[in-house]
């Protein structure tokens, strides 16, 4: 149980727009800047984030993958338990 706490107080939080995107949306919706220059930055944004957003793909399934190895563990674990006990009670018995 205190595993699972503190697997729940690591999860990171959601990361902070970064300070260059930040300054091309900011050009993006300054009224003083140029329609051209204004899609470029678009552009330059979108480009961006589609980049994060691949790098967070692949970061979530790597940890799906750890997540199933880790499960299988888990049932690998509980199975010897079970084994075990079946064993122990035999001797006993």
């Amino acid at each position: 149980m205190s595993a699972i706490i503190k697997f729940a107080d690591h999860i990171p939080s959601r990361p902070p727009v970064t300070e260059s995107l930040q300054e091309e949306f900011d050009n993006i919706n300054s009224p003083d800047t140029p329609l051209e220059q204004k899609l470029a930055s678009a552009l330059s944004c979108i480009m961006r984030l589609q980049m994060r957003i691949s790098d967070m793909q692949e970061k979530m399934a790597q940890s799906e993958r750890e997540v199933s190895m880790k499960e299988m563990l888990l049932r690998n674990a509980t199975l010897r338990e079970r084994e075990l006990r079946t064993q122990l009670v035999r001797r006993l018995w």
